[in-house]
C-alpha cells in the first residue's frame, strides 16, 4: 500500500523539487474533515498521512479512502482529469465501500466528495444526482449537514435565506466540525459580496481566515487572500490590486494558486494596457499549468495570450497557436469527459471567432484538424449521424425549434423528419424542446461539429452537407497519408466510391 501511496504523490507533484508539497498544502483540511465527521480515528489519519508508516498488508477500505483525498485534492489543485481516474477507479471498485455500517459510511462519504468534484468541474446535474445518493444512505447526522450546507452553496436561485447559513454554521460550530465552519464563513462571505453587503462579507471572511491560520487549512486561507484581492479589482483599484497580487506571490508555495494568482495578475496587467507584463504573467500562468496539469488555469492563461498577441501585437501566427492550446486544453478535458461548462464554453468561442475572422487560406485545414479530431476511429455512418444531430441541434439552440430550423436550412419537412427518424433507429434521439429547461446528453454531443456548424450557420442544407464532406474526407485523407486503400477501409465505405468521391483532393478543387 505505501508504494501505491508513493506513486499517487508522484502524480500529484509531478516535476516538483520536493516530494509530496501538493499533498501537504492540503493535508490538514482533508484528513481533518475524515477525523470531525467521526468517520476515522486520529490513528487511522495518522497513518494515511505519514506514508513511511502505512502497513504493507493491505487495507482495501482504508486504501479506498486514500484514493478519495488524493482525489479531492486533485480537484482542489484543478487536476481534474487526475482526480476523475480516482474517482472512476473506486467507482468500478464500489464493493470495497458497502460492506458492513462502518463501509457503509465511507460509500456516502464517496458519493458526497464525488458530488463536489462533479460541481467544481461545471457538471451540476451529476453534482446533485450523487449528493441525493450520499443524503439517502447515511446515518450520519454530520454528514447530511454538509450535504444541506452544499445545497446551499450551489442553489444559484436568486433567494437568499441567511438563517440557512447561519443554521449551519452554528451547527458546524456545536460539533466541532472546524473545516466545514471555516468553508461555511468563507462561502458565505461570497454570497456577502454578491449582495453587495461589503461589511458583513469581510466580518466573515475575517472569522474564516482566523480559523483557517489557527488550524493550518492552507487552502481555505489562500482562498480568502485572493477573494480579497479580488474586493480591490470590483472596486476598481487595479493599480493597487496588481501590488497586492504581486505580493502574494512572494509568499504562495502551491502551484495552482500560482497559476491562479498569476492569471489575475496577467488579467489586470492587460485591463491597464500594459501588454508586455500580461503576456509575462499569464506566460508564467500558462506554463505552471501545463507543469502540473491544472486545467483549471491553463486555458484562460492561453486565451489571453491569444487575444494580446491577435489584439494588441497584431502576430496572428502566434495568436493563432495560443487561441489553438487554449481551444485544444479545452477538447482534451471534454474527451476525459469533463464537460463544456459556461468558462470552457467562452474559450471555444473566442477560439473560433479568430478563425472566422482570419479563417481563409492555410488556417482552414488546421481548424478542421481540431474540430474534427473527434471523428478519429468512427466510420463514415457513424460521423454522418453525429454530423446531422449537431447541425439539427445547434440551429434548434440558435435559430429557433421547427420551421425555423427548416428555413434556415431550405430543407423540407418531409426530408428533415426521414433524417430525424434515421437518427433516432440508429439510437440517436432529440432532446424534448418542448421543456422550458432542456437538458442536452452529452452522449452524441460533439463540441467541435456545434462549431463547425457556426462556423457555416449560413449555408442551407444542401451546400453544408457538400462542405462538410469534402472537409471530412479530406481530412481523413491526411489522417490515412493520403492512401485512398487505407481511407475505403478506415471509414468503412467501397474503394469505387472514395475514388469519386475525392477526385477534388487530386484535381487541385479543394
Amino acid at each position: 500500500m505505501a508504494q501505491r501511496h508513493i506513486l499517487l504523490s508522484n502524480e500529484l507533484n509531478r516535476t516538483s523539487e520536493a516530494g509530496d508539497t501538493v499533498e501537504k498544502f492540503y493535508a490538514a483540511e482533508c484528513y481533518a474533515l475524515l477525523g470531525e465527521i467521526g468517520f476515522l480515528s486520529e490513528e487511522k489519519i495518522s497513518l494515511m498521512l505519514e506514508q513511511g508508516k502505512i502497513s504493507d498488508r493491505r487495507n482495501r477500505m482504508l486504501e479506498a479512502l486514500q484514493k478519495i483525498t488524493y482525489a479531492k485534492i486533485a480537484t482542489l489543485q484543478g487536476n481534474y482529469v487526475f482526480a476523475s481516474e480516482l474517482y472512476e477507479q473506486v467507482d468500478g471498485k464500489i464493493s470495497v465501500l458497502n460492506q458492513g455500517s462502518q463501509q457503509e459510511g465511507a460509500l456516502a462519504y464517496f458519493y458526497y466528495e464525488y458530488a463536489v468534484f462533479f460541481n467544481q468541474i461545471g457538471d451540476l446535474n451529476a453534482a446533485f444526482r450523487y449528493l441525493e445518493k450520499s443524503r439517502s444512505m447515511t446515518s450520519s447526522n454530520k454528514l447530511k449537514q454538509m450535504i444541506v450546507f452544499q445545497k446551499l452553496v450551489w442553489d444559484d436561485s436568486k433567494k437568499f435565506d441567511l438563517k440557512k447559513w447561519l443554521q449551519c454554521m452554528a451547527y458546524f460550530n456545536k460539533y466541532d466540525m472546524t473545516v466545514m465552519e471555516a468553508q461555511a464563513h468563507y462561502e458565505l462571505s461570497l454570497r456577502l459580496i454578491e449582495q453587495e453587503n461589503m461589511a458583513e462579507a469581510s466580518s466573515h471572511l475575517d472569522l474564516a481566515h482566523e480559523m483557517a491560520v489557527l488550524r493550518g487549512f492552507q487552502n481555505i486561507h489562500w482562498n480568502i487572500d485572493y477573494t480579497r484581492g479580488c474586493l480591490l479589482v470590483s472596486q476598481n483599484r487595479n493599480s493597487e490590486a496588481i501590488k497586492y497580487f504581486q505580493g502574494l506571490l512572494g509568499k504562495v508555495s502551491n502551484a495552482h494558486f500560482t497559476a491562479r494568482i498569476q492569471a489575475k495578475v496577467a488579467e489586470l496587467h492587460y485591463i491597464v494596457g500594459e501588454s508586455e507584463k500580461a503576456l509575462g504573467a499569464a506566460s508564467a500562468s500558462m506554463e505552471i499549468s501545463q507543469q502540473f496539469s491544472i486545467a483549471a488555469e491553463l486555458a484562460g492563461a492561453c486565451l489571453l495570450m491569444g487575444k494580446i498577441y491577435h489584439r494588441e501585437m497584431t502576430d496572428l501566427t502566434k495568436a493563432y497557436f495560443y487561441y489553438q492550446q487554449a481551444f485544444g486544453s479545452v477538447m482534451a478535458l471534454r474527451k476525459r469527459g469533463i464537460p463544456i461548462n459556461e468558462e470552457r464554453r467562452r474559450v471555444i468561442n473566442e477560439y473560433v471567432m479568430f478563425l472566422e475572422e482570419h479563417f481563409p487560406g492555410e488556417m482552414a485545414e488546421s481548424a478542421n484538424e481540431d474540430l474534427f479530431a473527434f471523428s478519429k476511429d468512427l466510420n463514415w455512418v457513424k460521423i454522418k449521424d453525429l454530423f446531422h444531430y449537431n447541425l439539427f441541434l445547434y440551429h434548434y439552440l440558435n435559430t429557433g425549434v421547427g420551421n425555423k430550423t427548416l428555413e434556415a436550412l431550405e430543407f423540407p419537412a418531409s426530408s428533415f423528419y426521414s433524417a430525424t427518424e434515421r437518427l433516432r433507429s440508429r439510437g440517436i434521439t432529440f432532446p424534448n424542446f418542448r421543456k422550458s429547461d432542456v437538458e442536452i446528453p452529452a452522449d452524441n454531443y460533439v463540441e467541435g461539429l456545434q462549431q463547425y456548424a457556426r462556423l457555416h450557420r449560413d449555408k442551407n442544407w444542401v451546400d453544408i452537407n457538400d462542405c462538410f464532406e469534402k472537409d471530412m474526407l479530406k481530412y481523413h485523407y491526411k489522417l490515412n497519408k493520403y492512401n485512398k486503400k487505407h481511407l475505403a477501409r478506415k471509414l468503412e465505405l467501397a474503394y469505387s466510391g472514395i475514388v469519386n468521391r475525392t477526385k477534388y483532393l487530386t484535381s487541385g478543387d479543394s
